[in-house]
């Protein structure tokens, strides 16, 4: 993973004269979409919290927003190769189904 930070060139200077601390265009986007995680876990808990039918809606269509707004962060991120995601292996598929086969009976 660290090298995927060094994959962009751009960087973004924070602070009000330009000057500061720089951030790549990843640590920018992982920020975005750990702020977005964070944002849909609470709405979440907003709307099984309402006991207003009509604010439960609103909440719900929020969290559809937030959803809407992570997946497209995390495709851009996928894109720029800087969230790489592996897929398991049938291997280790068949070996979680088995452990966790007996548990649920």
């Amino acid at each position: 993973m660290a090298q995927m930070g060094q994959q962009s060139g751009q960087s973004t200077q924070t602070g009000m004269s330009g000057q500061g601390t720089s951030i790549t265009d990843r640590e920018f986007l992982q920020l975005a979409l750990n702020e977005s995680k964070y944002t849909a876990a609470a709405v979440n808990s907003f709307a099984l919290e309402a006991a207003n039918e009509t604010l439960r809606r609103d909440y719900l269509t929020i969290l559809g927003d937030v959803h809407n707004q992570e997946k497209q962060i995390f495709d851009l991120m996928q894109q720029k190769g800087y969230y790489n995601v592996q897929n398991a292996n049938p291997q280790d598929i068949a070996q979680v189904k088995s452990k966790f086969s007996g548990q649920a009976q």
